[in-house]
């Protein structure tokens, strides 16, 4: 019997050692994008990245629905940049804002650029699902979880306006691939 107690007893420890705590499970949950320096950074980029991307669609698509879809691109993040870059000056935050977009940016930009005209729309509208599913994900990351007030309130804010440009993204591109 104290045999059997003892292997009941080892197994109880050993099952109790393999469980996460509680915090160990929320931090497991939680994004690690929740300081207010990589979330401006991050967010700054991806601004710069969709104007970019959008001024090169209004040089090279050949569809009005893409060209209309890149102005508005221009007009809200131009918007969402000035919010983020005032926001972020008024917390201290303690980084600059971006003025340029990063390496991988850079090369979807590098892509658009080399783009044929007759690949440019998809290749465009493919580049802005993938953007755009990145940046709602980091949006309602940092809406969640963000340690800053006033970026949480930018998030939040921000959540579904990107969710439009997503669903509309994705409307374009199924509408080019079945023509």
């Amino acid at each position: 019997m104290r045999r059997l107690l003892a292997v009941a007893a080892f197994a109880a420890l050993t099952c109790l050692a393999t469980v996460p705590t509680a915090s160990a499970q929320s931090a497991a949950a939680q994004p690690a994008q929740t300081d207010a320096a990589g979330y401006v950074q991050q967010t700054a980029i991806s601004d710069l990245f969709e104007i970019s991307a959008a001024q090169a669609a209004l040089q090279k698509a050949s569809s009005d629905e893409v060209r209309s879809f890149a102005r508005m691109m221009i007009d809200d993040h131009t918007k969402a940049g000035e919010q983020l870059a005032e926001a972020a000056k008024g917390q201290n935050v303690a980084t600059a804002v971006p003025t340029s977009v990063d390496t991988p940016h850079d090369q979807r930009l590098q892509d658009l650029a080399n783009a044929t005209e007759r690949d440019f729309d998809r290749l465009y509208m493919r580049t802005q699902v993938e953007a755009h599913t990145a940046a709602l994900k980091l949006q309602q990351d940092y809406s969640s979880f963000g340690a800053n007030p006033a970026l949480k309130a930018i998030a939040t804010q921000l959540v579904p306006i990107v969710k439009r440009h997503l669903d509309q993204a994705q409307t374009i591109l199924d509408r080019l691939n079945k023509a």
